[in-house]
């Protein structure tokens, strides 16, 4: 297809299995980890104990911010939804490719063997190039009821492929890993009663063992549960909030209870709902018993609203620390011009966006752990403004992104285009 006078392959990616890869124009945000390839593998060599002064078992320890100098995991082509764009717009199968594949190496051959396409292509060279933008960042990788049919079994063996295939990839690294099982598990009903609620708890805690059970003694950053209090108002309102709240307070301490896990369980957006009301789910869903909470999942607020509204969540709920997806915002969010109808801002596939701050623990905020991106950019919010299918990965979208990408906090900040 077309987009922007560029010629773009079509590419359509399982949302479930990529992550945004590579690590160079930003390499100094990520200190190095001295690990092995077969610290990933299924054998799973990690100690069972937990130092919380340094739970992820970093070489240096972190400080107050167990995520500081984490290696966060990066893709590579054969799994990585814009390194794998990279190689279908050079004519290679990403398919074909294998596992052990690092951004690094994929793109030192793109430096070389394919220098002369590039320097003989302007348009696929500016194509490539906005696309290593995201290929160079780590993004998460999800697990969700979409996993391998959603049973608890799919679950599981979803989980062992990301660590010990994918992760081939960049051994040694930190995966962010995020899951949605709560909201889709009632897709005829996104505010269930009680009862509805109640009859999908044991399924949803199996999905949540599973996932642990993968995970075992591995180091992971898990962002909990998308949309889980930023959608939940309505489910207030018809009862089910303290069961919710249950819910969520079950699957975040689960994962933390493991040996090298950092957990941070979804808080909503500044647009969304009133620090009170944020500040008092967190608490009833256990906030206090994992590292804090994560904003701006499903929204592109501009970050520096994201910090102040969390620091005001932060004072309430005993001084969590939190996370702020990055991934969209580097232009802000695109307001609708009914929001009691339509929603306080356009959250599918808005045209205008750009690519936000990228991932790093310097966020200079100090009960700010990270900027991280949720999701990799470019991934389709569904058919609305031209999209592909929801949760697939939309190159022309990403290198739409790409091109806008701006990392700055806000209006007010420098334009910091990169």
């Amino acid at each position: 297809m077309w987009f922007g006078g560029l010629l773009v392959v079509a590419l359509v990616f399982a949302a479930g299995v990529t992550s945004a890869v590579g690590r160079t124009a930003h390499a100094a945000r990520h200190a190095p980890q001295a690990r092995t390839a077969s610290s990933y593998g299924c054998s799973d060599p990690h100690s069972f104990t937990r130092d919380p002064t340094n739970p992820l078992a970093l070489p240096t320890a972190p400080g107050s911010n167990p995520l500081n100098g984490a290696n966060f995991f990066v893709d590579g082509p054969a799994h990585g939804a814009a390194a794998g764009a990279v190689a279908q717009l050079l004519g290679l199968n990403p398919k074909n490719m294998p596992d052990t594949t690092s951004w690094a190496t994929f793109q030192q051959l793109i430096n070389t063997k394919y220098a002369g396409m590039l320097a003989g292509n302007p348009g696929l060279a500016s194509q490539v190039h906005n696309l290593e933008k995201i290929a160079s960042e780590p993004a998460a990788n999800r697990f969700s009821v979409f996993s391998q049919g959603g049973s608890a079994q799919g679950i599981y063996t979803q989980a062992i492929k990301i660590f010990c295939h994918n992760m081939q990839a960049d051994p040694g690294s930190i995966p962010i890993l995020t899951t949605y099982f709560l909201h889709p598990a009632t897709p005829s009903n996104h505010c269930p009663p009680p009862k509805m609620l109640r009859s999908i708890g044991p399924l949803f805690r199996q999905r949540v063992d599973a996932v642990a059970r993968a995970t075992a003694n591995r180091p992971a950053v898990y962002l909990v549960e998308l949309d889980g209090i930023g959608s939940s108002r309505c489910i207030q309102k018809v009862g089910s909030l303290k069961l919710w709240e249950a819910d969520l307070r079950y699957e975040a301490t689960k994962l933390a209870s493991l040996p090298h896990t950092v957990v941070y369980l979804e808080g909503g957006y500044s647009d969304g709902n009133p620090v009170g009301y944020t500040a008092k789910v967190l608490n009833g869903a256990g906030v206090r018993h994992i590292q804090g909470f994560w904003t701006n999942d499903t929204h592109l607020n501009w970050t520096i609203n994201e910090i102040q509204w969390g620091e005001k969540i932060s004072r309430k709920t005993h001084g969590a620390h939190f996370v702020i997806n990055t991934a969209q915002n580097g232009n802000g969010p695109l307001r609708n011009s009914h929001p009691t109808k339509q929603g306080n801002e356009d959250n599918c596939n808005p045209p205008g966006r750009g690519l936000g701050p990228p991932p790093t623990t310097a966020t200079g905020y100090p009960n700010v752990d990270a900027f991280l991106w949720s999701s990799p950019p470019g991934n389709s919010g569904g058919s609305c403004n031209g999209g592909t299918p929801s949760g697939t990965f939309w190159a022309a979208r990403a290198i739409q992104l790409a091109a806008d990408a701006n990392d700055r906090l806000g209006p007010n900040f420098p334009s910091k285009p990169y």
